[in-house]
């Protein structure tokens, strides 16, 4: 799933959007004997939202915040489902724990809250989430991708060429000098679909990036050709021709690569978000090798190799796991009261830290993840950019220096709030 179609899931949990049919592969079953998915519970939840059947609201809704107890957006789904029962001081619960781990929002716009609004504490909750809304160190804009009309996903940078590179969903790979002049670097002559995580290998001179046709969970109008489809490309960045092209189609399993980390032996890993996989590609070449499956780990998305590539980070809709590469162990960092590290999109490292872009409307922001001595816990989150221009969603970035370059697009990739036409852009956030 594309980083901005899960923000607008995870979303539709809160938000009212419409019912809307999904693939038979990916609709909720209440009559399978298998402990149900996030996805699924998500879908459950919302269905019973719209039904106006609050009681179900909250079982589903509790339910899927077991599984992510520390997200935000679920923590705000579940207050509303308890407050539509009548519990409201349990609601409030919830309220402070989105807000303490930095939601920002109006609760009093939700309907639910109608007959808290004289509570004291609710005031003082509301003061809190308003608060939170407030932009912290708001990105500036590097460049302005007006023509062509891309719809960017992923960056990476080349520190050799001094050069950005982005991928585009419309199936292109475009260079982007540090003045910002664009150039265009693969395009339609590659056969290149929806492009999203890239990363460079300096020593090799390679540009590695995956792409695909992504299930999309909120599907309208004609289906997508090609659906499920993925592949890893490499192109060297001196010549731009091709030197790897390993094609995945397993139909009807659907595939939907994401984002990669390379090793300095050239091995190769891959996020596989719809299927809660992770893959290596040993020595580049183009044979699958399983690290690690596990429905736990939902839709596995950034991710970053430590120094001794001894050792995978990966951001996922439950938080960020730690995977040991020898043995494939996933161990979930846990994280402070104060902190949430749930569905992020990009991840980059910031010298000893994390750096995770959080899409939800409700955190909006860059931040810095402090670890633990074993690397194995979490010990602070800081944030150190939210609020990007209004409509954009950041999706992942990059390091140069003491900066970092984001990109951001509208997640309906269809209209600015202005009504004209959505015009992406790269941010650039001040790290120091």
């Amino acid at each position: 799933m594309r980083p901005r179609a899960l923000a607008a899931f995870l979303i539709a949990l809160i938000q009212a959007l419409p019912v809307i049919a999904l693939p038979a592969d990916l609709a909720a079953d209440e009559s399978s004997s298998e402990p149900a998915r996030l996805i699924d519970l998500v879908l459950r939840t919302r269905e019973a939202r719209l039904a106006g059947d609050n009681a179900r609201w909250l079982e589903y809704g509790q339910q899927t915040l077991a599984l992510a107890p520390d997200h935000p957006d679920l923590l705000i789904s579940v207050a509303r489902a308890l407050a539509a029962n009548g519990r409201v001081p349990e609601a409030l619960q919830h309220l402070d724990d989105a807000t303490t781990r930095g939601a920002g929002l109006d609760p009093a716009s939700f309907p639910e809250f109608k007959d808290a609004t004289g509570d004291g504490r609710f005031a003082a909750l509301r003061e809190r989430a308003l608060k939170n809304q407030a932009p912290v160190a708001p990105p500036a804009t590097f460049i302005t991708l007006g023509k062509p009309p891309l719809q960017p996903e992923g960056i990476t940078y080349d520190p050799t060429s001094e050069h950005l590179f982005i991928g585009s969903l419309t199936g292109e790979v475009w260079k982007i000098d540090l003045r910002g002049k664009l150039t265009a670097f693969a395009g339609a002559n590659a056969g290149l679909r929806e492009v999203l995580g890239l990363k460079v290998d300096v020593k090799r001179r390679l540009l590695w990036f995956v792409d695909g046709v992504f299930p999309d969970l909120f599907p309208g109008g004609e289906p997508k050709k090609d659906v499920g489809m993925t592949a890893v490309h490499a192109f060297h960045i001196g010549t731009r021709t091709r030197v790897k092209h390993c094609a995945v189609d397993d139909r009807p399993t659907l595939h939907g690569f994401n984002d990669l980390a390379l090793a300095k032996n050239g091995d190769v890993y891959v996020t596989d978000s719809t299927t809660s996989t992770i893959y290596r590609l040993p020595g580049g070449e183009c044979r699958l090798e399983l690290v690690v499956h596990d429905e736990a780990m939902s839709f596995p998305n950034g991710i970053v190799l430590t120094s001794d590539d001894s050792r995978l980070y990966v951001a996922h809709i439950e938080g960020i796991s730690a995977v040991d590469i020898r043995s494939g162990k996933r161990t979930q960092l846990s994280v402070p009261p104060d902190a949430a590290v749930n569905s992020i999109d990009g991840l980059a490292w910031d010298g000893p830290d994390l750096l995770g872009i959080q899409g939800s409307p409700y955190l909006a922001r860059t931040a810095r993840i402090r670890l633990s001595d074993d690397g194995l816990a979490i010990r602070g989150v800081i944030t150190m950019s939210s609020r990007p221009p209004a409509g954009l969603n950041q999706t992942t970035g990059v390091v140069v220096g003491k900066e970092f370059y984001t990109v951001a697009g509208f997640p309906d990739a269809a209209q600015s709030p202005s009504g004209e036409p959505s015009v992406s852009q790269i941010l650039r956030v001040d790290l120091r």
